[in-house]
């Protein structure tokens, strides 16, 4: 992800932040085309310069405490670190989205359509949970310029 061609796909409310603490990290930490094989001289490089940057499933946390409403659901527990339990992807703005995650998020709502597709038919509460889910991922890709699967 430090390599320039591979952060500039980013979307989602932290992407120029992510592509910002990527690039300067890559400038600081001097990997000079080298790839640091030596487990320890990670550590002590991530310990340095480390940009605060988790990757995950659905999305990839740009942890800023201020913003984290994982932060603010569990103070107390692991400072400094942002906690994916606790995470509320939908709604954070430390969220940014990589290729990788959007496509999640559409085999999300493809399992959703199969679900509301499926035989027998589904009880009402469940279908318009799910239906509540669909739309809430769909509107969430929208606003960070990802298309969502058509219903």
């Amino acid at each position: 992800m430090i390599d320039s061609h591979q952060h500039a796909g980013l979307t989602g409310p932290s992407a120029e932040e992510a592509a910002r603490r990527l690039t300067d990290f890559g400038e600081r930490a001097q990997f000079q085309g080298q790839v640091a094989l030596d487990r320890h001289r990670l550590k002590r490089i991530m310990k340095r310069h480390d940009p605060a940057i988790y990757p995950g499933k659905y999305i990839t946390c740009v942890n800023d405490p201020a913003k984290a409403l994982c932060e603010k659901a569990r103070r107390g527990n692991s400072e400094g670190l942002s906690s994916h339990g606790g995470c509320l992807p939908l709604a954070c703005r430390n969220v940014t989205l990589t290729p990788e995650n959007t496509a999640a998020w559409q085999r999300e709502i493809a399992r959703i359509d199969k679900r509301i597709a499926s035989r027998p038919t589904l009880p009402p509460r469940l279908r318009q949970l799910l239906e509540s889910r669909r739309a809430e991922i769909a509107e969430f890709l929208g606003a960070n310029g990802q298309e969502a699967l058509p219903a």
